[in-house]
């Protein structure tokens, strides 16, 4: 077989790979059965999006070999014919994108050999003619002790481009961009040196790489987004639409009585609190919602969305990310309940949303009228409250036409100490030391023993979020939320 020639393979488009924790368990497990010494393969089945940040690809399948599908007898990686065949085959029945991900032998780099550039010349012309249009992606896997490295490279476009990303739930991986190992960020923060001590120098390594995105920069967003930035974490996403008023005082991080006087963005006020904290943290901020695009295109970024609203669609759209995107996302709120002068309760709530979970109609948690009311047009909603108190004119309930809901009271106190519990679960994820103790869990602080409960759900089996997992772009748009055509124009401050 003749050489082929070197791969000549771009790093200035991003191109980022997504894997939920199920499907990587189960690849690495398979890549890894002949280690130490001997590699190993598997076709995979990806979804796809391009974007004006480049190309998103989500790990949606591992289609694993046979038992004679590839060569036992040799310690390279050998694929035979037949399942080369039977993988562009499937392309008929899908539309997702097809590749392979191989493992180089325990302590090598993962850097392409020349028999790696001779199977992917192959390849990607090869699955052309069954999946045109798709992007071909191939992933290159090994382990140096406790670390697992990750390179890639996708053919899109008539053309080769870097893996410049590789984002594992929960688990934190080295990417290796055109065979070249990341650099490690500089150390010695004073100011991080008790978190270094109580996790260790890697930890705090893992969080000057990582990015974490907070939707809300209210009172909760804002001490979420306050403790990431101590913490050393290197990128921050804020996303709110909203601008500070008097009345946000009171538990707005980083706010003054000038911000609410001159009405300025909640983002901007959050942005500029992170430079006076953290001035090596690299901010991005959008005045805007999930799930407009332009947030959606910038989440993708992120290896973990904290959500600290109290909106329907906000809540539906993080589910949505989780399942399509493999984004994981802790999603907080709370709540003062009481009555003739006590408070009898003063409840947080915590709900995690990872691919494999329930999604949030699975777990119910979305009011399909609250929902309506949330994205209406203001004609609409003009429509329904007129509707409404012409109901109640004739003596009839208005909820079939609009439901008004009570304020959420809150306090500071209350959101900083659940927007502070949410960062730390994030920062767990992020450096490998802890997971979150739940999949939806509250708690009342106002009662003997926090009074906590977890409220996990099974997933239904006829729900999309069973046949969609990893779908990206390529998922039906059924029990999925779109942002309206109304809203206001994404800001992007930086």
């Amino acid at each position: 077989m003749a050489r082929a020639p070197e791969l000549r393979v771009s790093a200035e488009t991003s191109v980022r790979v997504r894997c939920a924790a199920p499907e990587w368990h189960a690849l690495t497990e398979l890549l890894f059965r002949r280690y130490p010494e001997q590699e190993w393969a598997s076709y995979v089945q990806c979804g796809w999006h391009e974007g004006s940040s480049g190309l998103t690809l989500t790990l949606a399948n591992v289609s694993a070999p046979r038992a004679d599908d590839m060569d036992d007898g040799v310690s390279h990686v050998v694929l035979r014919e037949s399942y080369t065949l039977r993988m562009g085959l499937s392309a008929d029945h899908h539309p997702l994108a097809l590749g392979v991900v191989h493992s180089h032998p325990e302590g090598c780099a993962p850097m392409p050999s020349w028999i790696d550039d001779d199977m992917d010349a192959y390849l990607s012309t090869y699955f052309v003619d069954f999946a045109p249009g798709r992007p071909y992606v191939s992933l290159i896997v090994s382990r140096h002790g406790t670390t697992i490295s990750v390179s890639g490279r996708v053919w899109w476009r008539n053309a080769w481009h870097a893996v410049t990303a590789v984002h594992v739930e929960r688990t934190p991986v080295e990417c290796w961009i055109a065979g070249r190992r990341p650099a490690t960020p500089p150390r010695g923060l004073a100011r991080v040196a008790r978190l270094s001590s109580a996790f260790g120098a890697e930890a705090s390594d893992r969080l000057r790489r990582s990015c974490v995105a907070v939707i809300g920069a209210g009172g909760t967003g804002s001490a979420a987004i306050e403790a990431l930035a101590r913490a050393g974490v290197g990128r921050l996403i804020i996303v709110d639409p909203d601008h500070i008023e008097e009345s946000n005082l009171e538990r707005v991080h980083g706010s003054t009585p000038q911000d609410a006087a001159e009405a300025r963005d909640k983002v901007r006020v959050a942005s500029e609190h992170v430079r006076q904290i953290a001035p090596n943290c690299d901010v991005t901020a959008l005045v805007g919602r999930l799930p407009q695009p332009e947030v959606v295109e910038a989440l993708l970024a992120a290896d973990v969305v904290l959500g600290c609203t109290d909106s329907h669609h906000s809540r539906l759209a993080l589910s949505d990310l989780a399942v399509r995107f493999l984004l994981p996302s802790l999603d907080v709120g709370v709540a003062l309940e009481g009555g003739d002068g006590r408070v009898t309760g003063q409840i947080i709530q915590f709900v995690r949303y990872l691919a494999a979970d329930a999604c949030a109609w699975c777990r119910a948690t979305i009011d399909p009228v609250r929902l309506a009311q949330e994205l209406a047009s203001p004609a609409e909603r003009a429509r329904r409250l007129s509707a409404a108190a012409e109901a109640i004119a004739r003596g009839e309930p208005g909820d079939p036409y609009w439901r008004h809901e009570r304020q959420l009271d809150t306090v500071g106190y209350l959101t900083t100490t659940a927007g502070s519990l949410v960062a730390g679960y994030a920062i767990g994820w992020l450096t490998a030391r802890f997971d979150p103790p739940f999949a939806r869990l509250q708690m009342n602080v106002t009662a003997p023993g926090l009074e906590t409960i977890d409220c996990d759900t099974n997933p239904r089996d006829d729900c999309v979020c069973r046949r969609m997992r990893g779908w990206a772009e390529q998922a039906s748009s059924e029990a999925f939320v779109v942002a309206p055509a109304h809203w206001p124009p994404v800001e992007i401050l930086s």
